[in-house]
């Protein structure tokens, strides 16, 4: 096996195991959905994006991007975000994909460090809560759930991981093709 193919499959196996070893601690959510991380459609995608969220403390942000191409820089402060600032980083990712745990509530400012990126649309600003959201829970609707299928909830999950299997195959192809 090239040193390639080993690096693909390492890399394939890394990704599992963090999905199915933390699985329960909280959500993963695949920045962008099927696009990744990558040069935006418009400047307001990913804006877009996490605005359909629900992301908190526990949770996790999959960034789907080919190191060399794209990275991830973390900045303190909505005016550094704005600005596309390299300015007082917080944190930066090279090496793609990458996962973040998302251990602390408020606002978190996420961009692309490479080129003009960032000033074209590749960046995105998590506000994360304290607590997950609680489902609707009461005894009426768990009367009227008793008869239904008690796998209702099994799609989203299943379709979840399709998209992070997509993902995942969308980094690695192109690791394989150039073997």
């Amino acid at each position: 096996m090239s040193s390639r193919t080993q690096y693909a499959f390492l890399l394939l196996s890394a990704v599992m195991a963090s999905l199915f070893a933390g699985s329960a601690a909280g959500v993963y959510h695949i920045v962008g959905a099927g696009k990744g991380w990558r040069m935006a459609p418009n400047k307001t995608y990913y804006e877009d994006w996490a605005r359909t969220r629900n992301i908190s403390v526990g949770d996790k942000l999959m960034f789907l991007y080919r190191s060399g191409v794209y990275n991830i820089v973390e900045v303190p402060t909505k005016e550094l975000f704005d600005e596309c600032s390299m300015r007082n980083i917080t944190n930066r990712w090279q090496n793609g994909p990458t996962i973040i745990e998302l251990t602390q509530p408020g606002s978190h400012y996420y961009f692309c460090g490479v080129g003009k990126h960032c000033e074209e649309g590749q960046k995105v600003a998590i506000n994360v809560s304290a607590f997950a959201p609680t489902p609707p829970d009461s005894d009426a609707d768990a009367d009227d759930d008793a008869d239904s299928d008690s796998s209702a909830a099994t799609p989203a999950t299943a379709a979840d991981l399709l998209i992070c299997f997509a993902g995942l195959a969308a980094c690695l192809v192109p690791v394989l093709l150039l073997m």
